[in-house]
């Protein structure tokens, strides 16, 4: 497990660390938190887009150890090596969450 997100004391706000999914032999996972995505209607009705690229949704659910919390588990692909700060866009039930960036390296 690796962070994806560290608070920068100087620019007094959070900011996207590296992720690393150039190595092929690797399966690297994004898992996000937020809540209502245990409502979802089923797990094919979740879409998400990084960097504009179709992405694998493993999970949407339950986070388990805290009440009300949900989870949500994404594949990163390889084919995302080098796109430096990208846009993490989810759909869930047609209903688009709120952006986010992450840095791939």
């Amino acid at each position: 497990y690796e962070k994806a997100i560290e608070y920068s004391l100087g620019q007094a706000r959070f900011t996207p660390l590296p992720i690393d999914v150039s190595d092929k032999n690797d399966q690297v996972f994004l898992l996000l938190f937020g809540t209502g995505l245990r409502y979802r209607s089923a797990l094919s009705n979740i879409t998400a887009l990084v960097g504009g690229i179709p992405v694998e949704v493993l999970y949407a659910g339950s986070q388990g150890d805290f009440p009300g919390l949900d989870q949500i588990n994404l594949r990163l692909p390889g084919t995302l090596s080098g796109r430096g700060e990208v846009d993490v866009v989810l759909s869930v039930d047609l209903q688009k969450t709120n952006t986010l960036k992450v840095r791939i390296r």
